[in-house]
């Protein structure tokens, strides 16, 4: 099965290639969508070799004058398949093994082998997928990412998730499910759903990166084209073809629609998670579009609750034994499931008990290896943050110190963790300490004030953006700084800092009396003498013989 929109050169080289390789044993048959396409990049087929080729069933041609997308054009390209086993590809890629098909074979003979998928490397550079697993950043599913494992390819591992630029799965299985969904709509979530679907009706996704395939990605494409969508047309369906029976999915209406990837999201969410985790998807969600856009399609998806069940039981699954299925197919794959570390990371923030949230954050990892730059910092500065803000409301205040010591050695503008800290350092008697990272802080807010403003800051403001702590930032950072800073000036009698600093104080609320009244004390007060150090006497010959010796 081949989906292709506008691929220019890139479809033809693709089958010219396919075609070449040795065919497996039962033989090989090829159905192609055309999707819409409107720069005639599957005009080739209409003749010569190629036509002869759909005369003869080899390769059946669809096309439509409007774009399905990726998961529903596949699900109408998968039907009247007659083959065992489905293999989904892109229309961009290149074979350097004349025996894929051969090996393909192989692995399906072993009838625990449910999914496959193999490395895809990038065909320009030759960066290559091997040793890594693929996954998601997210547990929304929008983010996906690839896991490293280690340096060589992996071979026949058991994963979570198959890559959709090629992978290959069983029909009987894939009827079971339903194939692929229509409800997903334009690009995004449609193998991660497949696989983990599959995963938790009872099989497995295995992975064998000695087999490979080159990607060629979208930048190399050719520019679409500026014709019309092309007539559709439909090559003749066998009639021992492959049927998927499940209703046509209706979206529920909405006369300002929410954005596609939102509503994909919440439909992957109510199908695979367990309502804890399906909460956990609604928070990322609701963060990422905006609490208006968040309800409104929660409103909708709730209309489209018969239909989703419907596919759930079409895949043999209630919501019980999904449930059930679900925390073993997590405990299994956890390593490999950055998502449900960063989905733990921000519900714990919910949990009332201090000593309870702080064990559930110790027990997520410092560090997780699939992400990268600066999404690995991020991550690791978030999870030192929400330690250190338990430790700090459990009183450890060595804890705190410690911890954002580490975090600000990382990010050293974050603004929240400054306020923080100057606290924990206070509490631990080092005013020199906290002077230090207030006076930081005050900087830092100096630093942006021409372009945000006098205040006060909010969760928007540079120094407290981070994308892995949503909504944070310390309220009133800037009088937080200052504050203490006249605090500490204070208890040193250093009279005239603590007028600085109040006076700045004064410049936000200027009916402040308690500034006022300390402002008042600070001008009347005298600066503290310092304490006279006498230098210890040392005989000195040449003086002493002096009449002036005495005076010196």
């Amino acid at each position: 099965m081949i989906g292709s929109r506008n691929e220019g050169s890139q479809l033809q080289s693709t089958l010219e290639q396919l075609m070449a390789l040795t065919p497996p044993t039962g033989g090989l048959e090829c159905s192609l969508l055309d999707d819409g396409s409107n720069d005639s990049s599957s005009a080739f087929l209409d003749a010569g070799p190629w036509l002869e080729l759909r005369q003869q069933g080899i390769i059946r041609l669809r096309r439509l004058n409007h774009s399905l997308g990726v998961s529903r054009g596949r699900r109408f390209a998968s039907v009247g398949c007659r083959g065992e086993v489905l293999v989904f590809i892109d229309a961009h890629l290149d074979f350097p093994q004349s025996d894929l098909w051969i090996q393909m074979e192989r692995h399906f003979t072993d009838p625990g082998c449910h999914l496959l998928s193999i490395d895809c490397y990038d065909s320009r550079n030759g960066n290559t997928t091997a040793g890594s697993v693929y996954t998601s950043r997210r547990l929304c599913h929008q983010q996906p990412a690839w896991m490293p494992i280690q340096s060589d390819p992996l071979v026949n591992w058991v994963v979570p998730f198959v890559n959709g630029g090629f992978f290959a799965i069983r029909r009987s299985v894939y009827e079971q499910l339903g194939g692929f969904p229509d409800f997903l709509q334009g690009w995004g979530h449609e193998d991660r759903f497949l696989s983990m679907l599959a995963g938790l009706a009872g099989f497995e996704c295995r992975l064998d990166q000695s087999l490979q395939v080159g990607h060629r990605y979208k930048d190399v494409f050719e520019d679409p084209g500026n014709g019309d969508p092309p007539t559709s047309c439909s090559d003749p369906l066998p009639a021992d073809g492959l049927v998927l029976n499940a209703a046509p999915f209706v979206p529920a209406a909405d006369g300002d629609p929410p954005p596609p990837m939102l509503m994909n999201s919440l439909r992957c969410s109510y199908l695979l998670y367990d309502g804890e985790r399906f909460q956990q998807s609604l928070e990322q969600l609701s963060f990422d579009y905006g609490a208006e856009l968040g309800t409104r399609a929660l409103a909708l998806l709730q209309q489209e609750q018969p239909q989703l069940d419907a596919l759930l039981a079409q895949a043999g699954l209630n919501p019980s034994q999904r449930d059930q299925r679900l925390e073993a197919f997590c405990q299994k794959f956890r390593p490999m499931l950055p998502m449900l570390d960063e989905a733990l990371l921000h519900a714990s923030t919910a949990m009332g008990d201090s000593q309870q949230a702080l064990e559930v954050i110790q027990q997520l990892p410092r560090e997780i290896a699939s992400l990268h730059q600066p999404d690995a910092d991020h991550y690791r500065t978030a999870r030192l943050y929400r330690e250190a803000s338990r430790h700090y409301e459990l009183g450890h205040f060595p804890s705190v110190a410690a911890l954002l010591l580490e975090l600000l050695s990382i990010e050293p503008n974050h603004l929240p963790s400054i306020c923080m800290l100057a606290i924990g350092l206070r509490r631990l008697n080092r005013p020199e300490g906290a002077r230090h990272w207030l006076t930081h802080g005050v900087n830092l807010v100096d630093q942006h004030r021409a372009t945000t403003g006098p205040g006060p800051l909010g969760a928007w403001h540079p120094a407290c953006q981070q994308p892995y702590l949503r909504h944070l930032y310390w309220p009133g950072a800037d009088r937080f700084c200052w504050q203490g800073l006249a605090e500490l000036s204070e208890e040193a009698g250093q009279w005239a800092e603590a007028v600085r600093w109040l006076s700045r104080v004064l410049e936000q609320t200027p009916d402040d009396e308690e500034i006022h009244g300390r402002l008042q004390r600070c001008l009347l007060s005298r600066p503290k003498k310092p304490k006279e150090h006498r230098a210890k006497e040392v005989p000195d010959p040449v003086r002493a013989s002096s009449p002036a010796a005495p005076f010196l």
